[in-house]
C-alpha cells in the first residue's frame, strides 16, 4: 500500500490539550483550482486550531474514477491517519472533527459510519455513498450544499437530511440557493462562519 502524507498546520500545543480538525480534499486534490483548499486549511489553522490534511488519494495514486470501488479503502486510510494522529497527540475521537469537500465529504461520511464517536463532520458539496445508505450511526453533521450544484445535485443533501431525521441523528442542513458545486468567494466566507460556529459547538471554542 502507498504511503500517505499527513500535512500538519496550526499552533504547537501540549498533547491532548486541544481538539483537531481533519480536512479532506475533493477529487482535484489539495491543489485543485476549483476550490481554495490550501487557503481554507490555513484559515482555520491561523485561527488557532490544529489542522491535519491526510493525502488519502495517494492510496489510489490520485485516481478518483469509479469512487464506489474505493470508498472503503479511502475511509480506512483516513481512519489509519486518525489513529496515527491520536498516537502522536493523545487527542480523543470526541475532540476530532472532519471537514470534507465534495469527494472528501463523501469519504468523511464513510469514515463517520465506522467512527460515530467523532465530534462531528462538515459535509460540503458531498453525498453519502450508496454503500452506506443503511447506516444506523453517524456523528453530528453540518451539511453545506449549493442550490445550483450540477455535479452533486441538491437532492443528495436533502436525502442525507431526511436520513438524519429518520434516524434521529444530530444534523444541520444549510442550503446556499445561489451557489454551485464550487462556492463563490462570498459563499465560502459565509460557509467559513458556519463551520467555525459548528466547530466551536462540537469541539469547544478556542
Amino acid at each position: 500500500m502507498a504511503k500517505v502524507v499527513i500535512d500538519e498546520y496550526g499552533p504547537k500545543l501540549p498533547p491532548g490539550d486541544f481538539g483537531a480538525v481533519i480536512f479532506l480534499c475533493g477529487s482535484g486534490g489539495v491543489r485543485s483550482a476549483n476550490f481554495p483548499f490550501a487557503r481554507q486549511v490555513n484559515r482555520f489553522a491561523n485561527s488557532g486550531r490544529r489542522v491535519y490534511v491526510p493525502h488519502y488519494l495517494d492510496v489510489t495514486r490520485g485516481d478518483t474514477r469509479s469512487p464506489a470501488l474505493h470508498y472503503r479503502l479511502w475511509a480506512q486510510t483516513v481512519r489509519d491517519a486518525i489513529q496515527y494522529i491520536q498516537a502522536q497527540t493523545n487527542i480523543p475521537l470526541h475532540r476530532m472533527a472532519i471537514v470534507g469537500y465534495s469527494l472528501g465529504a463523501s469519504v468523511a461520511l464513510s469514515v463517520g459510519t465506522f467512527e460515530p464517536q467523532l465530534s462531528g463532520i462538515v459535509v460540503w458539496s458531498g453525498s453519502l455513498p450508496d454503500a452506506y445508505r443503511d447506516v444506523n450511526q453517524l456523528p453530528p453533521l453540518l451539511i453545506l450544499h449549493g442550490g445550483r450544484d450540477s455535479i452533486i445535485p441538491i437532492y443528495n443533501a436533502g436525502q442525507l437530511g431526511w436520513l438524519c431525521n429518520l434516524n434521529h441523528f444530530r444534523c444541520t442542513l444549510s442550503i446556499y440557493p445561489e451557489e454551485g458545486h464550487a462556492f463563490s468567494a462570498q459563499g465560502i466566507a459565509r460557509a467559513d462562519s458556519e463551520i467555525q460556529a459548528f466547530l466551536d459547538q462540537i469541539i469547544g471554542p478556542l
